[in-house]
């Protein structure tokens, strides 16, 4: 009996509250509390789990700030982005504008060409059906515009030069002995000044003043321009008049020989280079003749 007692009692011990908790706020478990320690035990457990949650809520709140932040410097990004794009979008619209505003200008400035190009036209009667085809038509192609405009500027030059030279004077060649009409002419040839020059060897050929040599540079005058038909037929006079060799035989040879080859009579161009070959061997012209028989050669 006295086991089971003293059992008991050491059960009873082990559950047992210290004495010292009694009446004391801050135990988990206080005991012996009037019903105001109470209120205050409970008010401090509530408090006690409000700072709790407010820690969680601080927490959640700093969270909350550091993305918001984040979301800042991403939008001031993009931002940054956006004015940089709208940027690049205005420069390209000015672009826009300026690339429309050079086109007026080309349209102008061809408008322009186009009124510059009528009006030459019109200083020329040979080119009246020219005008007259471009005004009916609407659209012209590059090549057929590039083709009137060298005509053009071929036709200004050619008005330019008229307009320029000077005009004739009448040469008293009765002032003048024919030798040093003969002498002036010849500088006048050699400075290409050809009208003035065939002049005063026309005028020399009707006195019967060196005749044959006049007619050579007559002559001369015609091929130096590219009529080599006329030229022959001076060459031709030349010769009958004065069939012996001169220094200027070996020339009068070759540009014969050269004319009947630009007018397509190559067999009797070939005579003329062979007698040149033949009978004046240390001409300078010797060589030019061989090149053109061989020229001719392979064009057979």
């Amino acid at each position: 009996m006295k086991k089971i007692f003293f059992l008991i009692i050491t059960i009873n011990s082990l559950f047992a509250v210290s004495a010292f908790e009694a009446g004391d706020l801050d135990s988990p478990n206080p005991y012996g509390l009037t019903k105001d320690e109470k209120y205050i035990w409970q008010n401090k457990k509530d408090i006690k789990e409000l700072k709790h949650i407010i820690k969680q809520q601080q927490k959640i709140i700093s969270t909350q700030d550091k993305d918001l932040k984040r979301l800042k410097l991403q939008f001031l990004n993009y931002k940054m982005k956006i004015d940089s794009l709208s940027q690049k979008v205005n420069g390209i619209s000015s672009m826009f504008s300026s690339v429309e505003s050079d086109k007026r200008q080309i349209s102008n400035l061809k408008d322009e060409l186009n009124s510059t190009n009528v009006i030459l036209f019109s200083l020329k009667d040979d080119i009246h059906n020219l005008k007259n085809e471009l005004n009916q038509t609407k659209k012209i192609n590059d090549d057929n515009m590039k083709v009137i405009v060298s005509l053009v500027e071929k036709l200004a030059k050619k008005i330019d030069k008229i307009n320029q030279s000077p005009k004739k004077k009448d040469v008293d060649f009765k002032k003048l002995s024919k030798s040093k009409i003969f002498n002036k002419a010849v500088n006048l040839y050699q400075k290409s000044k050809f009208s003035e020059a065939k002049e005063m060897f026309d005028y020399l050929y009707q006195k019967k003043y060196k005749p044959a040599t006049s007619l050579f540079y007559l002559g001369e005058i015609e091929y130096k321009q590219g009529r080599y038909k006329i030229a022959l037929s001076y060459y031709k006079k030349s010769i009958k008049l004065y069939p012996k060799p001169t220094k200027l035989t070996p020339v009068l040879l070759y540009h014969t020989g050269y004319s009947f080859e630009k007018l397509k009579q190559y067999e009797v161009a070939k005579k003329s280079y062979l007698k040149l070959i033949k009978d004046y061997p240390k001409s300078i012209f010797v060589k030019y003749a061989k090149k053109r028989l061989q020229n001719l050669e392979k064009t057979k």
